[in-house]
Order: C-alpha cells, then structure tokens, then sequence
C-alpha cells in the first residue's frame, strides 16, 4: 500500500525527512520522464532540482503523497518545454513534440513508460550485488568470457548469475508485463 504523506506530520518546518524520502523515490524516475522533452543531462538535473525547489515552496498546498506525485510529473513536463522554448534547445524537436502528436496523450504515455521504468528499476536494485553486477555488464554489451574475466569468476557462474537474474525479474514483473499487454 502506497504510504500517504500529510502536511500535520511531514512538512514540519524542521523535518526535511519528507523531502528526502520524496527526492530518493522520485527524483530517477523525474530525469527518465524529462529526458523524454530534453536531451541534456545538465538541463535535465536544473529541471528536477527546480521542481523539487517548487515542491518545497508551496509544499503547504499538498495532503497526500498521490498529489505531490502528480504535481512533480507536471512540473517537470511544464519546466522542460520551457527550457527547450526558452533555450531555442532542439527546436525542432519542441515543435515535433507540440505538432505532432497529442500533447496530452504524450503526456501520458511518458508517465506510464516512467513508472513503468521506475518499477523495473526497483526489480533490478533487488537483485544480489553479484547477479546485478553481471547483468548490467551484459546489458553494457559484454560476452560472457569478458563479464567472466572482468570479475575473475567462471563462465558457468556468469551464466549462472544471468539466468538468476533473468528468472527473478520476469518473476517480479510478470504484472507489469500483463498490464502492458492490456494497454
């Protein structure tokens, strides 16, 4: 069940906990969502820094942790698009997003691929140090001789690790993947 944040106990003046905990569980899955209007790391970290500033700044307006969730995807979108606008940043690229396509169904497709991104982030950081470890050389494009000689361990133990990994995500995300389906 989703933990549910109130302005009685979390937004106390001289608690910053609930910023904290709001910044460590959002503040990946912002940049994914941003990275989808703006293609620089370094915007892309003023934009969450400057929606988190926001959050702070009129944090006596929310009640529940839903609405902040909802208020940073729109901040952040809102942000983004102002920064490519703002900036004259790939201009074409603000256009093709304008243009193109609904802007409120890109919206929501983003939010859906973000959360989606954020849940098979939180699966993968559940892995085992050494099953994670593999598993992110491989996605990196390695052969199983070059994770094996790189972390000074077997073949058969890469495998191993792979195929662990590969069991307890599909395992772990068997709903995400059944939801996907539906939509």
């Amino acid at each position: 069940m989703e933990r549910q944040l109130t302005t009685d106990y979390f937004w106390d003046q001289d608690n910053n906990q609930a910023f904290r905990y709001l910044y460590d569980k959002y503040a990946a899955t912002l940049r994914y969502f941003a990275a989808k209007y703006v293609d620089d790391d370094d915007t892309i970290e003023d934009v969450i820094q400057d929606a988190f500033l926001n959050l702070w700044e009129k944090r006596n307006e929310f009640k529940t942790e839903n609405t902040i969730k909802a208020y940073l995807y729109k901040i952040v979108r809102s942000f983004s698009v102002d920064t490519i606008r703002r900036r004259n940043i790939a201009n074409r690229y603000a256009e093709k997003i304008i243009l193109e396509k609904d802007d409120q169904e890109f919206f929501l497709e983003n939010i859906v691929e973000s959360e989606v991104f954020q849940m098979i982030q939180a699966v993968f950081n559940e892995l085992s140090p050494a099953c994670r470890e593999v598993y992110q050389l491989s996605l990196h494009g390695k052969s199983h001789e070059e994770i094996s000689q790189l972390l000074n361990i077997s073949v058969n133990t890469v495998k191993k690790h792979k195929n662990n990994a590969n069991h307890y995500m599909r395992e772990r995300l068997k709903h995400v993947l059944s939801f996907l389906v539906y939509i």
